[in-house]
C-alpha cells in the first residue's frame, strides 16, 4: 500500500512540474531561433515566470539574439533568483565572484552560493572559492546577508 502511495505521489509530481520540454521558448533556443525564444520569454516574464527570467539572462550573458549585456544578464538572473530559481541563485553567486555584470563581492558570492546550495544546487565550488577570500568578520557578514536575502525570496 505504501509503495503505491509513493508511486502515485511521484507520478503526480512528475506531471505537475514544468520541464524544459514544455518550454516553447527553449525549443526555439535549441534550434538557434533566439529572436523567437526572446519573444516567448518576454511574454512569460510579464507573467512572472522565473525560468523565463533566467533564460533571458542567459541570452544577454552570451549575446545570443541580442547584444551581449552583462548588466542585463545579471538583472534577469537576480529577478529569477529572488523568485526561487536555484540555477539563477548559482549564477548570481558566480557573477558576484567574478564581478560579471556587477561589482565583485566575495561576501555576496558566498551568501548566494549558500542559498543555491540550500535550494539543491551544487554551488559548493563557488562557496569554497569565496570563503578563501573572507575574514571571519566578512564570513559573519555573508551569513547575515544570506539570511536577509532568504527572507526576500518568493518561492513559487
Amino acid at each position: 500500500m505504501v509503495k503505491k502511495l509513493y508511486l502515485a505521489i511521484i507520478i503526480c509530481l512528475t506531471f505537475s512540474i514544468p520541464t524544459l520540454a514544455d518550454d516553447i521558448g527553449f525549443k526555439y533556443y535549441e534550434k538557434g531561433l533566439y529572436d523567437k525564444a526572446f519573444k516567448i520569454w518576454t511574454k512569460e516574464i510579464k507573467q512572472g515566470n522565473k525560468e523565463a527570467m533566467y533564460n533571458m539572462g542567459l541570452l544577454y550573458y552570451f549575446g545570443q539574439g541580442v547584444d551581449q549585456d552583462l548588466n542585463l544578464a545579471f538583472k534577469y538572473c537576480k529577478k529569477a533568483a529572488l523568485k526561487g530559481s536555484a540555477r539563477a541563485q548559482n549564477n548570481i553567486a558566480f557573477m558576484h565572484m567574478k564581478g560579471i555584470g556587477t561589482k565583485k563581492s566575495y561576501i555576496r558570492a558566498y551568501a548566494w552560493s549558500l542559498i543555491a546550495i540550500e535550494n539543491g544546487y551544487n554551488s559548493h565550488g563557488i562557496r569554497d572559492d569565496a570563503r578563501v577570500n573572507l575574514t571571519p568578520a566578512m564570513l559573519s557578514d555573508a551569513n547575515r546577508l544570506s539570511t536577509k536575502i532568504n527572507k526576500e525570496i518568493q518561492d513559487e
